[in-house]
C-alpha cells in the first residue's frame, strides 16, 4: 500500500480533530442520503391510490431507485478521482436532494418512476465517494468502527424514512412530505462541502487525470469482485424487507398498523448496534472476511423467519435482518481502502465496483420479490430473499482477507495511539 494513504500525522490535535468532524458531516449526509431512499415507502398508500399502483409497481419503485443507485457508482468513482472528494460529495447529495424536490411535484407514476432513478443516482455519488472520504482518514485506525458509525447514520436515515416520515406524511402529505426531505438533502451537501478536507499527506484526493492504471487496479481487481458477489444477496434482500415488511404484515397477514409498523421500525433501528458492534469486533481481532460471512448468513436466517413469525415476535426476524445486515455491511466496506494495490484517488472507484455489483441484487431482488408473491404467495417470496442472500454469502467464502499484504504499512490502533 502506497505509505500516502496513511502518513497524515494521527499525532495531530488539528489533524485528529479533522477527522472526528469530517465522520461527523459525512455521517450527516448519510442520513440525509438514506432519509431521501426510504421516504418513499410511507407514501406507497397515497401514491398507489394517486396513481392507481398494484404491488408490482409499488416494487418498481424501490427497484428504480436502486438502478440509479447502482449504474453510477463507477462513474462517480472517476469523477472523483478527477474532481476531488470534495466536490463529488456535494454533487452527489445535491443532486439527490433537487430530484427529490421534484419527486414531490411528480403528476403521474412515469414521472416519478424516472425522478426515482435520478434520486439514485445522486445517491450514488454520495455513497461510494463518502465511504473512500472516511477511509482516507481512518484507514488502519479503527477503520471498521468508523464505517460502523457511517452504517449506524444509513440505519438511522432508513428509520427516519420508513417510520418517522410516515407522521411527516400524514401532516403534510406525501407530495410536501418529499419536498421537505429533498431541501434538507441539499443542505445537507452544502455543510459537506464547507467541513470536508483531504487529510495532510493523503495524496492526490483533490483531482488528477483519469489513467488506464486507475481502470486496471479497481475494475480488474479480482478481490473487489468476489466480496461483491458475496453481499449482492444480502444487499437487494435487505433493500426489498425493509420497504415492504410494513406492507407484507399489514396485507399479507394481518397483523394491523401498530405490529407491522413496529417491525419496519426495528429494521432499521438495530443496524446502529448491529454496524458498530461488527466494526468494532473485526477491528479488535484484524479479521474481515469471517465477519462479513457470518453476518450475511445470520441476516438469512432472519429473513426465513419473517413468514413464520407471530404477531408477538414479528420484531424479532426484523431486527436479526437490521442487525446482521448492517453489521455486514460496515465490515464489507472496508475492503477498498485496505487494498494495497488500490492507490487512495482510486478508492472511490474501488467502493464503485462493489456497490455496483451489489446493486444488481438490490434492483433484481424486490423485482423479483413482487413478481412472486401474485403467483406464489408471500412466504416463497420470503424463502427465495433468505435463500438467495445464503447462497451469494458463500461466494464470500473465496476471498482473501483485504488486509494481509497491507498489515505491515498500516499502523495499529493501539500502536497509533501510544505514539
Amino acid at each position: 500500500m502506497p505509505s500516502s494513504r496513511v502518513s497524515h500525522s494521527a499525532r495531530s490535535p488539528e489533524s485528529d480533530a479533522r477527522r472526528w468532524a469530517v465522520l461527523t458531516v459525512v455521517s450527516l449526509g448519510f442520513v440525509l442520503m438514506t432519509l431521501n431512499w426510504f421516504d418513499i415507502a410511507p407514501t406507497f398508500g397515497a401514491v398507489s391510490d394517486e396513481f392507481h399502483m398494484k404491488i408490482p409497481q409499488v416494487a418498481l419503485l424501490i427497484s428504480a431507485f436502486v438502478a440509479g443507485y447502482g449504474i453510477c457508482h463507477i462513474p462517480a468513482g472517476f469523477l472523483s478521482t478527477r474532481l476531488g472528494l470534495r466536490a463529488t460529495l456535494v454533487i452527489g447529495l445535491v443532486l439527490e436532494g433537487v430530484a427529490a424536490v421534484l419527486s414531490g411535484m411528480a403528476g403521474n407514476y412515469g414521472l416519478l418512476l424516472v425522478l426515482r432513478i435520478v434520486c439514485g443516482v445522486g445517491a450514488s455519488v454520495y455513497a461510494g465517494i463518502g465511504i473512500a472520504a472516511v477511509s482516507v482518514w481512518f484507514t488502519g485506525r479503527r477503520h471498521a468502527f468508523a464505517l460502523g458509525v457511517v452504517s449506524a447514520t444509513f440505519s438511522l436515515g432508513a428509520a427516519l424514512g420508513l417510520y418517522v416520515w410516515a407522521d411527516v406524511v400524514g401532516a403534510l402529505g406525501w407530495r410536501h412530505a418529499l419536498v421537505l426531505s429533498g431541501a434538507l438533502c441539499a443542505l445537507a451537501g452544502v455543510v459537506v462541502g464547507v467541513v470536508f478536507r483531504v487529510p495532510p499527506g493523503a495524496g492526490n484526493l483533490a483531482g488528477v487525470s483519469l489513467s488506464r492504471k486507475a481502470v486496471k487496479e479497481t475494475l480488474g481487481n479480482p478481490l473487489l469482485w468476489v466480496y461483491g458477489v458475496a453481499f449482492l444477496g444480502g444487499y437487494g434482500a435487505y433493500f426489498a424487507a425493509s420497504q415492504l415488511l410494513q406492507t407484507y404484515g399489514e396485507d399479507g397477514r394481518g397483523f394491523g398498523s401498530g405490529v407491522a409498523g413496529a417491525a419496519a421500525l426495528v429494521i432499521g433501528l438495530a443496524g446502529i448496534p448491529g454496524s458498530v458492534v461488527a466494526g468494532w469486533l473485526s477491528d479488535r481481532f484484524g479479521r474481515r472476511r469471517p465477519v462479513v460471512v457470518a453476518m450475511t448468513a445470520l441476516q438469512a436466517v432472519g429473513l426465513l423467519l419473517v413468514p413464520v413469525a407471530g404477531a408477538g415476535w414479528f420484531w424479532v426476524p426484523a431486527f436479526i435482518v437490521g442487525f446482521a445486515f448492517n453489521g455486514s455491511f460496515a465490515v464489507w466496506q472496508t475492503v477498498p481502502g485496505e487494498d494495497r494495490s488500490v492507490s487512495p484517488e482510486n478508492i472511490g472507484t474501488a467502493v464503485g465496483l462493489m456497490l455496483s455489483i451489489t446493486a444488481v441484487g438490490g434492483f433484481v431482488l424486490p423485482w423479483v420479490f413482487g413478481l412472486i408473491v401474485p403467483g406464489g404467495g408471500y412466504t416463497v417470496a420470503w424463502v427465495f430473499l433468505g435463500a438467495a442472500t445464503m447462497v451469494f454469502a458463500l461466494v464470500g467464502l473465496a476471498g482473501r482477507e483485504p488486509g494481509t499484504r497491507a498489515v505491515e504499512s498500516i499502523p495499529q490502533p493501539d500502536a497509533v495511539e501510544a505514539a
